[in-house]
């Protein structure tokens, strides 16, 4: 990707770089050279993915801005955004993103993901891109993280699982075959 966010230690959001779908949320498509403010205060997690950001404040709400194309915004459209959008109002502890998806998880464990699945990195046993988050696990997740076509988790168990393009075997499953749904790789 071509931008970046940080937080502050007071719970400020700032961003830099490529600006061009309003990925930075600062309500402009303009390229920033130096880091501009986003949020003031309450921000705990971010993410950034190709074109998109996202973000957590300490209510456990979610947001996100930026390019729309495949729903990674999660706001139930494909139009984007050059300012942040509440897409859920609690219980978000940690949020990814890949290219362009979104991943996050809830408080309950549970882990959902919204945006391109042309390679089923959703892992909602579909290649149906989704503009709304889809639960794919009930509970127990820990860890994510999502990269380009794939997406991977940790459970409490200390199982790790990944689905989504694989065409170099980097899901780890032992193959290189697409997954659509969460295979385990250790």
């Amino acid at each position: 990707n071509y931008h970046s966010l940080f937080i502050k230690s007071d719970g400020s959001l700032w961003g830099m770089g490529q600006n061009s779908y309003g990925q930075l949320g600062d309500g402009t498509s303009s390229q920033r050279l130096s880091p501009v403010p986003i949020v003031g205060s309450g921000v705990t997690a971010m993410a950034a993915g190709y074109h998109h950001s996202l973000f957590i404040k300490s209510d456990g709400s979610l947001w996100t801005m930026g390019y729309n194309n495949s729903g990674q915004l999660g706001d139930g459209t494909t139009s984007s955004r050059q300012s942040p959008g509440k897409i859920i109002n609690s219980g978000v502890t940690t949020v990814a993103a890949g290219d362009n998806h979104s991943l996050f998880i809830k408080d309950d464990g549970s882990l959902w993901t919204m945006g391109s699945n042309n390679y089923g990195q959703l892992g909602d046993d579909s290649t149906t891109n989704r503009s709304s988050p889809v639960k794919v696990v009930n509970g127990g997740v820990v860890a994510m993280d999502g990269d380009y076509y794939h997406s991977l988790y940790v459970t409490q168990d200390g199982s790790f699982w990944g689905m989504g393009y694989n065409s170099q075997g980097q899901l780890g499953d032992g193959t290189s075959s697409q997954r659509l749904s969460p295979v385990p790789i250790v």
